[in-house]
């Protein structure tokens, strides 16, 4: 990345669960699969940065 330039967007997913999973995609070159709890509309994975949005209407409370 030339200095000076901004390092270009992280992945964005829409979800329509409260609870996505990540691996990093890859195959063996991501990374651990995690399931990540969406409470605020959306989340990064703290491992790639790829950003889970939930979709219009979907509620973040999980189900019963």
């Amino acid at each position: 990345m030339p200095d000076g330039a901004s390092p270009p967007p992280p992945e964005t997913f829409i979800v329509k669960s409260p609870i996505a999973a990540c691996d990093g995609g890859g195959g063996a070159l991501g990374h651990p699969r995690v399931f990540l709890r969406i409470v605020a509309r959306e989340i990064a994975c703290p491992y790639c940065s790829r950003l889970f949005r939930l979709a219009e209407g979907v509620s973040a409370a999980p189900a019963h």
